[in-house]
């Protein structure tokens, strides 16, 4: 039996759904959602912001200076093939 890395009809229902407009850039600095003080992302080399790299990158990341939360906005997901059963 082959397997194929083709995807089957209705695979990705969230495809038709999309949005066909141009993504909303991500701003340079936002208001912190706690405290309010204006914060930039991407540039923070703290142990929390280089420990999440490996879901979010570091540049993504808002990292508040005054009360230390953080929040990223996911953008540019990867969708990766989908196989069924073993190659032999």
């Amino acid at each position: 039996m082959s397997v194929t890395g083709e995807h089957f009809p209705g695979c990705h229902p969230e495809d038709a759904e999309a949005s066909r407009e141009a993504p909303t850039p991500i701003p340079d600095t936002e208001p912190c959602w706690h405290c309010g003080t204006a914060t930039a992302h991407g540039g923070c080399g703290c142990w929390e912001c280089m420990d999440t790299a490996d879901c979010i990158p570091p540049e993504a990341i808002y990292h508040c200076p005054v009360c230390m939360r953080w929040w990223a906005y996911m953008t540019g997901l990867n969708i990766t093939t989908i196989t069924f059963g073993s190659k032999e």
